[in-house]
């Protein structure tokens, strides 16, 4: 296999996610790498595609991680534009902000309702204190909605997934501490007259979201009371399977659902770490999969009798396929045909000291063993899947070896699973990830001396957490990770200022045992080199950790590196960025493990090597 170059990973295509859909287009959203990443609404109708937001970057802020940036309805575009921060309207007359030029406030998962001349949105007022407010609004169509727009619902911590359908409205919404997976209930209102607000489904330490409604006064929801994010019809029939057909609610995108026709459910269904549709029948209980072969299910609509959806693969980018009613496929957009040289992972299952656990492992072509990078993902309540990842291609194609580790609190694989992590966050994620290297290295498929670990936010965490507390490790790479827990609690955005408490421990009282935990204090165990990035405007994790903890690294004369990424925030967006980055971890791993030197990576000053 040939090395894959720097710009396989960077100059990605154009990529696609968030599908909707009116009677006659099929919308989604366009992430253009060569634009830094900037995103756009593209629309398909009549055969021609068009892109309907040249000058916007369609992204929001709320929740900090977003989601929910754009709604359609027959000839209407409802989006936000996370440049100038305003709520914009695309008629056949043109486009025009209904929000006023403000600061005060972030919208996000839009609701279009143009029979009442409305968008409904989640807005957070960032005036009030002490954090922001979370509200249901709605916006008027023919207006610039002055005051931010009319409350629909409020008191509660957070709110997500509203959906509307012949004057009532749906929700689903959660309170502090709580994380929408620990305890979400699912609301209804009359829109005229919100008022009458009332649960449709609350139970404490249950998980209840993603509202649907199947008909007028008929609403579909997941709840996972059985251990496992279930579909049910309020009052009726309800899907059971020992699998979860749903995500955790870290962005306010609608779900990975649609209804169709005849009251039949679609959705997401996660079977042993691959993401497939299912679509189920009420009446019957009979559940089809009409698209075989996916490692993932982002997003889906309904246009008429169709399904739309877009899927992911293990062997190349994400797609857009149109199922019709008689079961025929067709891809609308993104990449037909497979790319050449492509490493399908295999599912590994090995015993971690809470339960079985999931990983998947990429093996490079050449003898054994190779070098590893063992890659703990973000959340730390997300999923690792098997869906095709052109960095991880890259590393391979170079030699190493990837383990992607769903270590315990990822979710997919049950209730259960993802509550191992409760109250073990720095634990059972470093044991799992060290018991997931031992059956590689078993295997003779890993060289025990060159094992690098690395992840994002709170993989960032897992990474430096595991590097100041075991010795399997040779290398580690965070990208801004969490070096003091403390601060998670003291300076970190409202969506995620409880989490600690379950993960850890509840604040102040815990406080020792966020002082345990975090890696900045224990660095006289740190052996190995480390590379730390980190963006400047990171508001999620603040870039003074990594800081103090390049700092405490080089204060030990042990070899480090630290790039502060300007203009950067929770992730990277900029080309000229995202390739610094990735040269910098290709030089530091090549340095650090002792291989030849890439000729098309600069050589990154790595101090006290």
């Amino acid at each position: 296999m040939a090395a894959r170059s720097l710009d396989s990973v960077l100059n990605y295509p154009d990529a696609i996610s968030q599908v909707r859909a009116t009677d006659d287009a099929v919308f989604w959203l366009a992430s253009l790498a060569a634009q830094d990443g900037r995103v756009t609404v593209r629309r398909l109708r009549d055969g021609a595609v068009e892109d309907l937001t040249p000058d916007a970057n369609v992204r929001s802020h709320a929740m900090e991680y977003g989601g929910g940036a754009y709604a359609v309805a027959a000839d209407l575009l409802a989006f936000c534009d996370v440049t100038t921060g305003r709520v914009m309207v695309r008629d056949t007359f043109g486009t025009r902000p209904i929000t006023i030029d403000q600061r005060r406030f972030v919208y996000g998962g839009l609701e279009l309702v143009p029979s009442e001349g409305l968008v409904l949105a989640v807005r957070e007022d960032h005036h009030a204190q002490p954090e922001a407010r979370t509200e249901i609004v709605a916006l008027d169509l023919d207006g610039d909605n002055p005051s931010g727009g009319r409350v629909i619902a409020t008191g509660a911590d957070f709110y997500a997934a509203v959906t509307v359908l012949d004057g009532r409205v749906a929700w689903m919404q959660w309170d502090h501490p709580n994380m929408s997976w620990d305890t979400s209930s699912v609301w209804s209102a009359t829109l005229a007259d919100p008022s009458d607000a009332a649960p449709v489904y609350s139970r404490d330490d249950v998980s209840a979201k993603d509202p649907l409604w199947v008909a007028p006064g008929d609403l579909a929801f997941v709840a996972d009371d059985s251990g496992f994010w279930n579909w049910r019809i309020d009052g009726g029939n309800r899907w059971r399977t020992d699998l979860d057909c749903a995500a955790p609610t870290w962005v306010l995108n609608p779900p990975a659902a649609a209804i169709l026709p005849g009251g039949r459910v679609a959705s997401l269904v996660i079977d042993d770490g691959f993401g497939t549709v299912g679509i189920w029948t009420p009446a019957t209980g009979e559940v089809a999969n009409p698209l075989p072969g996916t490692t993932y299910v982002e997003s889906l609509a309904v246009s008429g009798e169709d399904l739309l959806v877009v899927a992911e693969w293990a062997d190349r980018a994400a797609t857009l396929h149109r199922v019709s009613a008689d079961g025929t496929v067709s891809q609308l957009a993104g990449p037909t045909d497979p790319e050449a040289d492509v490493t399908v992972p295999t599912a590994l299952w090995c015993d971690g000291e809470a339960g079985p656990v999931h990983s998947w492992l990429y093996s490079p072509a050449g003898a054994a063993p190779a070098p590893l990078i063992v890659m703990t993902h973000g959340g730390p309540t997300s999923m690792a899947t098997a869906s095709f990842d052109a960095t991880v291609q890259f590393w391979v194609s170079r030699g190493f070896g990837v383990l992607d580790v769903n270590y315990s609190g990822s979710t997919g694989f049950g209730r259960a699973y993802r509550d191992r992590l409760k109250g073990n966050w720095g634990i059972y994620d470093v044991t799992d990830a060290t018991a997931a290297v031992a059956e590689v290295v078993s295997r003779g498929l890993a060289d025990p001396a060159r094992v690098a670990i690395t992840g994002g936010s709170a993989g960032g965490y897992t990474t430096l957490r595991a590097l100041t507390s075991t010795d399997v490790f040779t290398a580690g790479v965070s990208r801004y990770g969490i070096g003091d827990l403390t601060t998670l609690v003291t300076d970190t955005h409202k969506a995620e200022s409880r989490y600690p408490h379950s993960l850890i421990a509840p604040w102040p009282a815990g406080r020792a045992v966020y002082e345990d935990r975090s890696p900045i204090n224990h660095l006289d165990r740190l052996r190995t080199p480390m590379l730390i990035l980190q963006g400047t405007i990171d508001k999620v994790v603040p870039p003074s950790q990594a800081v103090a903890m390049a700092d405490a690294v080089r204060a030990a004369h042990l070899p480090v590196a630290l790039l502060l990424l300007e203009g950067e925030g929770h992730g990277f967006r900029a080309m000229a960025t995202r390739r610094l980055a990735l040269e910098a971890q290709v030089s530091f791993l090549e340095q650090v493990f002792g291989l030849p030197q890439s000729p098309d990576v600069p050589v990154l000053p790595i101090e006290n090597l």
